[in-house]
């Protein structure tokens, strides 16, 4: 699949070409772009200053990993920055400089690939300014114990539109056996659709930035359309807590036009393009569009303004269940709410009176004396907690990347 790359340099949208110098990609802020980009899946953000020296983006990179899931790279030396940017949300970092055993097993295997940033065959290193002689395939032969995966940027020919150099790319793939991501030079929907097939990823910038690739075409391309006679199964998926809300069909233009717009735009046999919400029914903003591993269906992640089923239920499926996640929203409906009489904004008011509720209702539920009593009092302490995790801004799934950014690593923070 495509890739889109973020690079950032002083908190704008950056790039460089053969990996020196610096230029603006793009006059948009990066957030959204990330919003956009992030309708097709994950995308690629990297910190040009961090990994130059120059500077550092932190907290915006943070952002962006709230707003689509992103693989971080640039100037992720020790563990408390990658740590960080695991738990802001980051799907995957990307290692470069530091990728050495002693430093890889700190981190959780699963979520960290390598750089393989070469230039004439020969690994780049310190924001591509140090040649240490090891060759791509060198590097992820000895490295391939500790990671996910591989990004092999050909730096020579990144930023140039000149194309991929697809005999160097295949040539390392055919030697690894994990999956490896391709980019430097990327300039055509084919590039994209013959990596895809053969089970690589292009990380594209400089050609979506500048026109030549279009990057919903791009995904689209690699989607099985003769297999499915012109239209794809598409599930409409509640992007808040999993909830299929319906079934529908896509064809490519109305799936062009619902990654570009950003809203659910279906196929549909009798009426033909229908957006939802047109018709009097409730809009579902798109968030992601996510393929099945075949590439003969996919599945809309949306946010939808209510109930979306004609019958006037939350999904065509039923009434949507109760969830920590619906919870989490109330309570936040209840913060920004005018009426402020409710017991949810009397704590989000009162810091000492929502802190003794805590420590109470843990305290009962320590002292449970049987399962009744216990289910009760941990119901209670959920509640009081998001409402806690609300007064400092902070969301369940937020907490949930905390716990997620643990997992598989040697000891806990």
């Amino acid at each position: 699949m495509l890739v889109p790359s973020i690079g950032i340099s002083k908190g704008r949208a950056a790039q460089t070409r053969q990996g020196r110098g610096m230029e603006q990609a793009s006059e948009r802020d990066p957030r959204d772009l990330a919003r956009e980009f992030g309708r097709i899946g994950e995308i690629a953000v990297v910190d040009l200053d961090a990994a130059l020296g120059t500077g550092d983006n932190l907290s915006l990179v943070e952002e962006l990993c709230g707003i689509a899931p992103c693989r971080v790279s640039g100037g992720i030396r020790d563990v408390q920055r990658a740590m960080r940017l695991l738990k802001a949300g980051a799907r995957t970092l990307v290692i470069g400089t530091r990728a050495e055993p002693e430093f890889l097993q700190e981190l959780p295997a699963a979520r960290i690939m390598v750089a393989l940033d070469a230039r004439d065959d020969k690994i780049v290193d310190h924001g591509w300014t140090f040649e240490g002689g090891e060759s791509p395939l060198e590097r992820a032969t000895r490295l391939a114990p500790y990671v996910a995966g591989f990004v092999y940027t050909i730096v020579e020919r990144e930023g140039t539109e000149r194309g991929l150099d697809m005999d160097r790319v295949k040539a390392l793939v055919q030697a690894v056996e994990l999956p490896v991501t391709a980019a430097g030079g990327i300039t055509s929907v084919d590039e994209v659709v013959a990596l895809d097939r053969i089970g690589i990823d292009a990380q594209v910038g400089t050609a979506i930035y500048r026109g030549t690739l279009g990057w919903s075409d791009a995904f689209t391309a690699v989607l099985d359309w003769e297999r499915v006679a012109g239209t794809l199964p598409t599930i409409v998926q509640d992007a808040r807590d999993g909830r299929v809300l319906m079934l529908g069909e896509s064809t490519r233009e109305t799936l062009v036009e619902a990654i570009e717009s950003g809203e659910t735009v279906l196929y549909e046999h009798q009426r033909g393009r229908r957006r939802m919400g047109d018709d009097g029914g409730n809009r579902q903003a798109l968030v992601r569009v996510e393929p099945d591993c075949e590439r003969a269906a996919v599945i809309f992640h949306v946010v939808p303004a209510g109930p979306v089923c004609h019958t006037g239920t939350w999904s065509c499926f039923g009434s949507r269940p109760f969830s920590l996640e619906q919870l989490d929203e109330v309570i936040r409906e209840r913060a920004q709410a005018p009426d402020t009489s409710s017991y949810t904004r009397g704590l989000l008011d009162d810091a000492v009176a929502r802190h003794a509720k805590i420590l109470e209702e843990a305290a009962e539920l320590v002292e449970a004396t049987s399962r009744t009593q216990a289910r009760a009092e941990a119901a209670d302490l959920l509640f009081h907690m998001l409402v806690e995790l609300t007064a400092h801004d902070t969301s369940l799934s937020q907490v949930v990347a905390e716990l997620e950014a643990r997992r598989g690593r040697r000891r806990m923070d």
